[in-house]
C-alpha cells in the first residue's frame, strides 16, 4: 500500500539509542523513518526535506505499520491540492501549560479552598465556644444566622 505526502518537518530523534527520522506531513500525521533492512532507508534520510512530496510504501509488523520505503515524487503541487492543510481544519490552540504551571494552578486552587474552609471551621468554632457573641455583641445574631444558612445549604440539613 502506498500513499503520496508532502513532508512538512523533519526531526532527528532516537530510541534505545536508535536513530530515525520523525516525519510530520502537512495534514499533521507523523510517521518515523527508521533504518529499514541494512541500512537502506537511513541511506535515503537525506531526501528527507521539508516541502518535498515522497511516496511512501508501508509495511506491517504485529500490526502496526512501518515505513518500508519511500521514494521522492515530482509533482508536489498536485498532492498539495489533493492533502487537505492541517491549518484550515483545525483551530489555533494556546500553547500547552508545562508540568510546573500546571501544579501552581492546581495549588493556588488548593490553597483558596484550605483558606475557605479554615474561615468556616474557625467561626463554627467562635459561635460554639461564645466567643463571638464577647467580641461581637451587635452583630453576633446576623452572623451566627449567616453561618447556619450557608451550612444547611451545604450539608442539606435544616437548622432550627
Amino acid at each position: 500500500m502506498a500513499e503520496a505526502v508532502i513532508i512538512d518537518r523533519v526531526e532527528d530523534d532516537d530510541y534505545q539509542g536508535k536513530s530515525f527520522k520523525k516525519v510530520t506531513d502537512k495534514t499533521g500525521k507523523t510517521f518515523n523513518v527508521k533504518y529499514g533492512r541494512e541500512g537502506a532507508l537511513k541511506a535515503k534520510w537525506p531526501l528527507l526535506v521539508p516541502g518535498t512530496a515522497i511516496e511512501i510504501e508501508w509495511g506491517d509488523y504485529n500490526g502496526k505499520p512501518f515505513v518500508k520505503d519511500f521514494k521522492v515524487v515530482a509533482g508536489a503541487q498536485e498532492i498539495a491540492e489533493l492533502q487537505p492543510a492541517l491549518e484550515a481544519t483545525t483551530e489555533s490552540a494556546p500553547p500547552p501549560k508545562t508540568v510546573s504551571e500546571d501544579i501552581k494552578d492546581n495549588m493556588k486552587w488548593k490553597s483558596d479552598v484550605i483558606e475557605i474552609n479554615m474561615w468556616w471551621c474557625q467561626l463554627g468554632n467562635r459561635i460554639g465556644d461564645g466567643s463571638l457573641e464577647k467580641d461581637y455583641p451587635t452583630k453576633a445574631v446576623k452572623i451566627k444566622h449567616e453561618y447556619y444558612k450557608k451550612m444547611s445549604e451545604v450539608i442539606e440539613v435544616s437548622f432550627k
